[in-house]
């Protein structure tokens, strides 16, 4: 069974590395823009810059959703959890605030608390989120409080590059395991 189970393993992280961006918009480089009022949990200025010679784990949430989200970001905590300092040295792991009218700077820091501390929480004025999702060829919706946003999570390359769509429902370690395989390139 072990040697199944090691099998399944590699052939979910060669199809997660070789997945392909979902339509034109994901085709070029995926850069966050500079002046445009991006900030992180703490108010600070962010750009691309910041992500510099370091691969990026990008997740589209909000701290009001019921399950999706932390699930998510607790999947990506464990993950972290497993790797290196060397490895997570290289890695931007990034919440954008799919609800930014609500999830502004303080908001963001106290839910991210719950979770790993080099996670980066994102948000900005809905124009400009609106925007990342699109060139992630996933849109966001709302209505009447609810956030419609997408559930996978984003492995892009230190040049913008789209690495993979990884499934929202990937297992912590397989997770782990195609984050040091990125890493280790």
């Amino acid at each position: 069974m072990g040697a199944v189970s090691s099998r399944l393993r590699h052939l979910t992280l060669a199809l997660a590395l070789a997945a392909s961006p979902c339509g034109p918009a994901a085709s070029g480089p995926l850069t966050w823009p500079a002046g445009h009022g991006l900030v992180d949990q703490t108010g600070a200025v962010l750009d691309e810059a910041r992500f510099a010679g370091r691969l990026r784990l990008v997740y589209f949430g909000y701290t009001r959703c019921p399950d999706l989200c932390p699930t998510a970001l607790m999947t990506v905590t464990q993950a972290l959890d497993d790797l290196p300092p060397a490895l997570l040295a290289r890695l931007v792991p990034v919440l954008v605030a799919a609800d930014p009218e609500r999830d502004g700077p303080e908001v963001l820091t106290r839910y991210l608390d719950t979770f790993h501390p080099a996670i980066v929480a994102v948000t900005g004025p809905v124009a400009v989120i609106d925007g990342l999702a699109a060139a992630y060829a996933t849109p966001i919706r709302r209505h009447d409080g609810v956030v419609d946003h997408p559930a996978d999570l984003f492995l892009v390359g230190p040049a913008g590059n789209l690495l993979a769509r990884l499934p929202h429902a990937i297992p912590p370690d397989v997770l782990a395991e195609t984050l040091r395989a990125a890493l280790s390139r």
